[in-house]
């Protein structure tokens, strides 16, 4: 019996386990458990008790994964690192001063020095004026570009939160938007350049007549030229604008849609390992002799090209694993140095987030990542992980926690989670993981193809826009343009078409991802890159690489075997016709209790069903048996091997039975068993023969043939008869309405009196005519 004690005895009794945990020392309520043969059982590790072990209080907070040596900057790139981590007032003035300070200097000297320079009549006074403004409307431009991600999600926000989500649309479309208000700032502001000629002397006079169309040669001046200039150029970066906005649509409703859900999945999925790992180092620290394997596989994933060299060399696995630990606390040295200084945490390898984002990076490490999580909370003598673990292990106040943990392993809710299981779900998020980082890049590739084509009908329509504000004569050959439009279209219509094809199904059907395993047209394929107008495939059987078009594709019917529930499957078989309804429910019976069996429950559902589906030619019976899997069938190895077993459980419980194959299970005619033979009889004996076989033929016949009329509505009454009464005659094997008793066959002369009466004809009735000789 456990002694109560108060919380401060519990708080001061659990750090020193944890502190002897730490340095190895065996605890109080935890022991760990020594193994000494190289080949260890599977079976859990850790020491049940009836005290609730508390780890800690609150989860580990999640760091991110450090992703590699970044390049070293200069002098001169740390000085424009700075001025880019500035403030934007500051960052924005030195941007903005030098430059303006520059434009200032002809200003002044045309205002004062050069006071009647002029360019065609222009003063330059104006003009220089201008440009100090567009300068400076061009950081203002950007500004608004910069802010309007900020004012939209604040205003639309209130009214649905599921707006905010275009506010990384306006965030990328910031130099689109910036010049497009920028060419209207810039038009608007373009009537400055005459302002200065606008006097009353009658110098100016003439100078303002140098911002105004020539009434008699209808000629535009340059002030005029380079507003119209910028008027075009408004129509052009709209162009632009919608363009870019076009694409970032397609790709964020795209990632939204596709992997949106399956990322909040993996990061879910991720910072439920996190804790466990956290616990399991805990309970048995890293590198331990319990785990010194596992350990090594799991944080020398980055060495294994070392590893191998070492190996060549003959070195010790100690000094390989001595050289991993003294990497990650040398890096995890500098990250607490950095966190220090930034107040942010960097470079932290011994966080439980790092170590599981390392470790699901490769199948070797994720599997030793799974063994060890495992072994760590199964109870000693255990092969199975259960919710009661869990709970002991993190405490009753992290219930909650633990529940949803297990709920998440426990994927297919027979309420223990097994090694095989734990490994297979490991490995399946470290592969879903890389599968859909690849699916990811390729898909952002592809839209960049989508942004090129269109940013080339973009500078086409750009083409044309110019022509049309300053080409007079661009009206009169519309006509013909749009003759060899038209002839154009014919020529490249095909190719248009192809292309919105496969620009409609892969951004919006989108029936596969990477790594997905599909089937098309029956045949059994692995998606392993997609691009904007193909995909390449790999096909399961032959591993050959197939390519299909997404014009094709659009066409095809495909089924999508990685994005499936569990599924089932559906066997057909022949059984002899004299197989009997009895036979049928014993194989289902011994089906049954195969797939509830404690080895095969986590495989295959426990519905199970056996249908016939039809008699074929009536020399066959046959049968549909339906299983149901736990899973869907992306990973091939482990559809065929549960296949196989439950194929090799089928024909043995057939034969246990036994249910024979169509024509039966006896020997062929001529072999030993059943050996063939002719006897010799004489004619009369042969018509005789036939004869008798002919009377009990007809004599079986539920309606004897030549019968009258009476016989037919007889066979109209049975028809409509009692369905349990019908039963009942099917299993006794006699017709409704007999008041025969059972074991009173009729014979065939009362069947032939009886007949003769029922016509009320005297003559004799032979139902089978002898033959004259």
């Amino acid at each position: 019996m456990s002694i109560p004690r108060t919380a401060h005895s519990d708080r001061t009794a659990i750090g020193t386990e944890m502190s002897d945990l730490e340095l190895g020392k065996k605890g109080a309520s935890v022991t760990v458990v020594s193994v000494d043969s190289p080949h260890r059982p599977i079976l859990g590790r850790r020491k049940t008790t009836s005290d609730v072990i508390n780890l800690r209080g609150e989860p580990a907070p999640l760091s991110p994964a450090y992703e590699g040596k970044e390049d070293g900057l200069t002098k001169v790139g740390n000085w424009i690192w700075k001025i880019h981590k500035a403030s934007v007032l500051t960052r924005y003035a030195l941007y903005i001063i030098p430059v303006a300070a520059l434009l200032s200097v002809p200003l002044v000297l045309s205002a004062t020095v050069y006071d009647d320079a002029a360019a065609a009549g222009v003063r330059l006074l104006g003009l220089f004026i201008w440009i100090e403004m567009i300068w400076v409307l061009l950081w203002v431009s950007k500004l608004l570009s910069q802010g309007a991600p900020f004012v939209f999600q604040g205003i639309c926000g209130v009214i649905s939160g599921g707006i905010r989500k275009y506010t990384t649309v306006l965030m990328a479309l910031e130099i689109p938007l910036s010049l497009f208000l920028w060419t209207i700032s810039a038009f608007a502001s373009s009537h400055v350049i005459c302002v200065f000629n606008n006097g009353n002397k009658p110098e100016d006079l003439f100078l303002r007549s140098k911002c105004e169309i020539d009434p008699d040669t209808d000629a535009r001046p340059w002030p005029l030229m380079l507003r119209r200039i910028f008027l075009a150029g408004i129509v052009v970066s709209a162009i632009f604008l919608a363009q870019k906005t076009l694409v970032q649509l397609i790709s964020i409703d795209y990632h939204r849609k596709q992997y949106d859900t399956k990322i909040k999945e993996s990061k879910k999925m991720i910072w439920l390992l996190d804790l466990l790992y956290d616990a399991s180092r805990t309970i048995f620290p890293e590198f331990c002799k319990e785990f010194e394997d596992e350990d090594e596989a799991i944080q020398g994933n980055n060495l294994e090209e070392v590893r191998k060299a070492m190996a060549k060399t003959a070195m010790g696995k100690k000094v390989f694993n001595n050289l991993g630990r003294a990497r990650d606390k040398a890096t995890a040295a500098f990250g607490a140095m950095v966190s220090d200084i930034s107040g942010k945490a960097v470079f932290n390898s011994t966080s439980a987030h790092s170590i599981v984002i390392e470790a699901l990076e490769t199948e070797r490490a994720s599997e030793a990542l799974a063994r060890r999580l495992w072994l760590s909370f199964v109870g000693e003598r255990r092969e199975e992980l259960y919710k009661r673990d869990l709970v002991e292990v993190l405490g009753s106040h992290r219930s909650d926690e633990a529940e949803e943990i297990f709920g998440a392993l426990d994927r297919d809710g027979n309420g223990d989670v097994s090694l095989e299981e734990m490994t297979m779900l490991v490995t399946s998020i470290g592969q879903e993981r890389k599968n859909r980082a690849t699916s990811m890049h390729e898909i952002g590739q592809a839209i960049a193809v989508l942004d090129r084509l269109l940013s080339f009908v973009v500078l086409v329509a750009i083409a044309f826009v110019y022509a049309a504000f300053f080409s007079p004569s661009f009206s009169d050959k519309v006509t013909s343009l749009w003759t060899t439009f038209t002839g154009l279209a014919f020529a490249i219509g095909g190719t248009v078409t192809e292309f919105l094809s496969c620009c409609i199904f892969l951004f919006i059907k989108h029936p596969y991802d990477v790594g997905d395993r599909v089937d098309i047209n029956n045949v059994e394929l692995v998606a392993e890159h997609i691009s904007l107008m193909y995909s390449v495939f790999r096909r399961v059987d032959s591993d050959k690489t197939v390519q299909i078009p997404h014009n094709i594709a659009n066409t095809l019917w495909i089924e999508n075997v990685s994005r499936s529930k569990a599924m089932k499957e559906r066997l057909t078989l022949s059984v002899a016709a004299t197989t009997t309804n009895e036979d049928i429910l014993a194989l289902r019976g011994e089906l049954q209790k195969f797939v509830t069996a404690d080895e095969n429950r986590r495989d295959f559902q426990s519905e199970f069903d056996i249908e016939l589906i039809s008699v074929g030619n009536l020399l066959k019976l046959d049968l549909q048996v339906e299983i149901r899997h736990k899973s869907n069938f992306a990973n091939e190895l482990i559809r065929s091997t549960r296949r196989n077993k439950f194929m090799c459980e089928l024909l043995a419980a057939m034969r246990r039975i036994p249910i024979e194959p169509p024509g039966g299970s006896a020997p062929a005619l001529g072999d030993p068993a059943n050996p063939a033979y002719s006897v010799a009889v004489s004619d009369q004996e042969a018509l005789d023969a036939r004869a008798r076989k002919a009377a009990e033929l007809e004599e079986s016949r539920l309606f004897p043939k030549g019968t009258g009329s009476s016989f037919l509505g007889e066979a109209l009454s049975s028809a409509f008869q009692n369905p349990a009464q019908t039963m009942i005659a099917g299993i006794t094997g006699r017709r409704n309405g007999s008041i025969r008793e059972v074991g009173a066959r009729p014979s065939s002369e009362s069947t032939r009196v009886s007949q003769e009466s029922r016509r009320g004809t005297g003559q004799p009735y032979e139902m089978y005519p002898t033959r004259p000789r």
